[in-house]
């Protein structure tokens, strides 16, 4: 594929990435089928991407080939099981050399793959959580050049002692998460349902980046600074999820489809549980803010990468997602006890609260267009027990 050929796609097409599925609503958790090898293929392309504004923007790209993993799309999400084995195929598009690696997976990186080169790893897929892919070389460089992408791992057994479906194995799994994860669909404070990992709108996924054009142009160009000097430098203008910013992100637009538009909103009636995977792969600090309902904040980034899930689990509304950080929360999808009016009046399904972030910079494109920035939405469609 040519270069020129993305840009058809706009950054709408970055955002499928591989989330979404069949519709199908099992309601147990189901034991992961038992894989031998999952093989991944994948490319490294130049790309022309227009921003949310009009400008059109010099990416480099993870462009899934082949794989029962991955999905042909850009940017594509990876998913194993726990304990399975993957061979990751890479091929470079590009003219300059790179890498694939996943921070928290040991013996993921390929080391350096010169340009047309191929290379490939086998790695074993480590404990439950959400992962970033990316481009270590020259650090943060590439990466934010757009080389990066998220990797998902379920449990092998994924339940709680008692029973209830979990995303964390229950070697990691804390004695309050699995309090949490056991009281879902226990009136008062979670009527409805567990939280039920086959079905696939109770999965969001949200990675968080940012662009700085002048960069990408300098990469286009061939003139790749040091890592050094674009952390001193970084000065970024677009702020992203899955890809996309603003007006894309909360409406149906030339870029973004109606089905696409459903892939980042969390939406669901009262008491169907949803976990919302986020994920920085840029420089900024995020401090994603969600109105309506308070999240239980499940898991922290460790040093290397790793999943830490939470031995005291706090109720946010606002949490803290650094560069390079992993925080999974738990929408509970509740109808928020608004102060009563008068004369007193049911609002209409479906409800609908904003999520932005706090890091008031993100909220803008190109320099002060708002809220063309990192701003989705999250909507509440019907009451408990509807259909």
């Amino acid at each position: 594929m040519q270069r020129r050929e993305f840009l058809a796609f706009g950054v709408g097409a970055l955002a499928a990435a591989g989330i979404g599925g069949s519709q199908a609503r099992a309601r147990q958790a189901a034991t992961p089928p038992n894989r031998s090898t999952l093989d991944v293929q994948l490319s490294i392309e130049p790309a022309d991407v227009e921003m949310i504004t009009g400008e059109v923007v010099f990416q480099l790209l993870f462009v899934g080939r082949a794989g029962v993993a991955v999905s042909n799309t850009l940017r594509p999400v990876l998913r194993a099981i726990e304990g399975e084995t993957l061979r990751v195929r890479v091929t470079n598009n590009d003219g300059r050399p790179h890498a694939f690696a996943i921070p928290g997976a040991p013996g993921s990186q390929t080391g350096p793959i010169p340009p047309g080169g191929t290379a490939q790893v086998s790695f074993v897929a480590p404990q439950p959580g959400s992962y970033l892919y990316l481009d270590p070389t020259n650090a943060p460089v590439f990466r934010l050049v757009g080389l990066q992408g998220v990797f998902v791992v379920r449990p092998r057994n994924p339940v709680t002692p008692a029973g209830s479906p979990i995303p964390y194995s229950q070697a990691q799994q804390t004695r309050s998460v699995q309090l949490l994860f056991d009281a879902l669909g226990t009136p008062p404070r979670f009527p409805g349902n567990k939280w039920d990992p086959n079905d696939p709108e109770r999965e969001r996924i949200w990675l968080f980046t940012q662009i700085d054009p002048t960069l990408n142009a300098q990469v286009d160009a061939g003139r790749v600074p040091s890592g050094a000097a674009v952390t001193a430098s970084f000065l970024p203008r677009f702020f992203t999820i899955n890809g996309l910013s603003g007006f894309d992100l909360s409406h149906v637009s030339p870029t973004a489809t109606e089905e696409l538009h459903h892939l980042f909103e969390a939406q669901g009636r009262v008491g169907q549980p949803t976990l919302i995977r986020t994920l920085n792969a840029g420089l900024v600090t995020h401090s994603p803010h969600i109105h309506g309902n308070h999240t239980p904040w499940l898991t922290l980034t460790g040093p290397t990468g790793e999943v830490i899930v939470r031995d005291n689990i706090p109720d946010v509304d606002t949490w803290t997602l650094a560069p390079l950080g992993k925080v999974d929360v738990l929408l509970p999808i509740r109808q928020p006890p608004d102060i009563p009016v008068f004369p007193m009046r049911q609002e209409p399904f479906p409800l609908r609260y904003p999520m932005h972030c706090h890091t008031e910079m993100s909220q803008t494109a190109a320099g002060g267009n708002y809220p063309q920035g990192a701003v989705l939405h999250w909507e509440v469609t019907g009451p408990l027990g509807s259909g």
